[in-house]
C-alpha cells in the first residue's frame, strides 16, 4: 500500500513539473503588429519610425489629431504606382475602398495615435486608416490588408 501511495505521489509530482514546463503562449503585443500594402509586409514599429503628420480630421462631429504615415508614402515603398482602387480590410474582415485620388491625398493617412496617444479602442488599435477626403466610412480600424485593384 505505501509503495502504490508512494508512486502516485511521484507521478502528481512529475506531471506538475512537466505542466511547468511549457507554459502557455504569449499573446503577440500590439508591436507586433503587421500588415500589408500590395505585396509587401511591414509591421506597426517599422511604421513608427517612418516620418510621421499629425492631421485634424471631424468625424460624427468631433475634431481629434491623428497621427501616422501618407498611405501615399507606403505605397512607394510597396512599389504600387499603377491603380485605379484600392481595398482596406480590417482583421475581422470588415472593408472599405478608395480611389487613386483619395489614396494619395495628403491626408490620407495610417494612423497609429489619436489626440497623442496611441489607439486603444478594440475597435481600431493599433492602426486605422483615415482620410480627410475619403469617406468615413472607408475609416477601416485594426487595418491588416489593403488590396490594389484596377
Amino acid at each position: 500500500m505505501k509503495k502504490t501511495i508512494l508512486i502516485i505521489a511521484a507521478l502528481l509530482v512529475v506531471s506538475l513539473f512537466a505542466g511547468c514546463a511549457n507554459p502557455p503562449p504569449e499573446e503577440p503585443t500590439e508591436s507586433a503588429w503587421k500588415f500589408t500594402v500590395g505585396e509587401k509586409e511591414f509591421t506597426i514599429d517599422g511604421l513608427r519610425e517612418m516620418e510621421s503628420v499629425t492631421i485634424k480630421l471631424e468625424k460624427k462631429g468631433e475634431v481629434n489629431s491623428y497621427t501616422g504615415v501618407p498611405l501615399s508614402e507606403l505605397l512607394t515603398k510597396a512599389g504600387i504606382t499603377d491603380f485605379e482602387k484600392l481595398t482596406l480590410e480590417a482583421e475581422d474582415g470588415y472593408s472599405g475602398s478608395i480611389n487613386k485620388e483619395e489614396a494619395l491625398h495628403n491626408n490620407s493617412i495610417l494612423c497609429y495615435a489619436l489626440d497623442g496617444e496611441d489607439l486603444s479602442s478594440e475597435k481600431n488599435a493599433p492602426l486605422m486608416f483615415v482620410s480627410e477626403k475619403a469617406s468615413t466610412k472607408s475609416w477601416v480600424g485594426k487595418l491588416k490588408i489593403i488590396r490594389v485593384g484596377e
